[in-house]
Parts: structure tokens; C-alpha cells; sequence
């Protein structure tokens, strides 16, 4: 009797330990080395919206971008970034917004951090709130940006989708 019971106490805990394993989350490793200064080739579009000239988050303006992304490596999955910015072209777009559009212009630089996981990078801030998602081969990374808060008023930066496009600079 004592030998079942020790049988079937081993059999519990090794379904335990299954069952324990099966919701960890297993991070896949970098494809490539992700490390260097990364930049746009030409402007990017960059979409704002706020809710101060509507009462709903609502298209304002656009701004044309050049960006940059320094990326350092700070373990086997983890990077910080150095994004920065020259924006031109600023033009408001919504006939609701008279003089104003409510929008507080993005700091340059930003400072960032991501994880990687195979051939993609996550960006996010300090919050670790996700601020864009990118998939990078050895020398040319692509996704979507999108930076949503609220103090007073909310506003959103976004691109279109995948619509930031970099090349590594060698």
C-alpha cells in the first residue's frame, strides 16, 4: 500500500511539474546581432491625433520624420535605444483645430529599452509600455510606431503599418 501511495505522490508531482511547465513562456534567441545605429533612408510619415479640437481622438496634424535608433546590447534579450528625431513638414489637417492642435511634440531623444526575440524587437519606455514592434534581418528593420498617452488631452503618434523602415549604418 505504502508503495502505491509513494508511486502515485511521484506521479502527482511530476504532473505538477508538467503542467507548471507548459504556461512558461520561452524566449527565442536573436537571430542576429541587433547592435549599431540604425536609420530611415528618407522621411517618414508620422500621424497625430488628439482630442482637443474634437471631443474624440481624431487625425490633427502630420509630420515628415527622419529617425534614428542607436541600439545597445544589455543582455542575450535585452536592448536600450537611443531614438532620436528631425521632423519637418508639420501640418495641421483637421478644420475643427482653429489655431491649435493640442499637441505636446514628442522629446528627441527618447530614451528606450526592448526585448528581441528571434527577428523581432519589441520598443517600449520606461513604463514598459509598448511603443513599437519591429522585425530586423542584418541590416534593414521595419514596423509600426504607435505612442498613445493622455494628461489633459490625449494624443496619438503613429505610423502606417510597418511604415518605419531602417537600415543598419555601417
Amino acid at each position: 500500500m505504502k508503495k502505491i501511495q509513494k508511486i502515485m505522490a511521484a506521479g502527482m508531482v511530476a504532473l505538477f511539474i508538467l503542467i507548471a511547465g507548459c504556461g512558461s513562456k520561452t524566449q527565442l534567441t536573436p537571430a542576429r546581432k541587433i547592435e549599431g545605429r540604425w536609420k530611415t533612408s528618407s522621411h517618414v510619415m508620422f500621424y497625430i491625433k488628439t482630442d482637443f479640437c474634437t471631443d474624440n481622438l481624431s487625425l490633427v496634424a502630420n509630420q515628415d520624420r527622419m529617425v534614428t535608433m542607436d541600439i545597445k546590447e544589455t543582455g542575450d534579450y535585452t536592448v536600450d535605444i537611443t531614438l532620436t528625431y528631425a521632423g519637418s513638414n508639420f501640418t495641421v489637417v483637421n478644420s475643427a483645430c482653429d489655431s491649435s492642435t493640442g499637441y505636446t511634440p514628442d522629446v528627441s531623444p527618447m530614451y528606450l529599452h526592448g526585448d528581441i526575440a528571434s527577428t523581432q524587437l519589441t520598443v517600449m519606455n520606461s513604463e514598459s509600455k509598448v511603443l513599437g514592434i519591429f522585425t530586423f534581418t542584418s541590416d534593414l528593420m521595419q514596423g509600426t510606431w504607435n505612442d498613445q498617452w493622455c494628461m489633459v488631452y490625449c494624443q496619438d503618434v503613429s505610423t502606417t503599418t510597418k511604415g518605419l523602415k531602417l537600415t543598419l549604418q555601417h
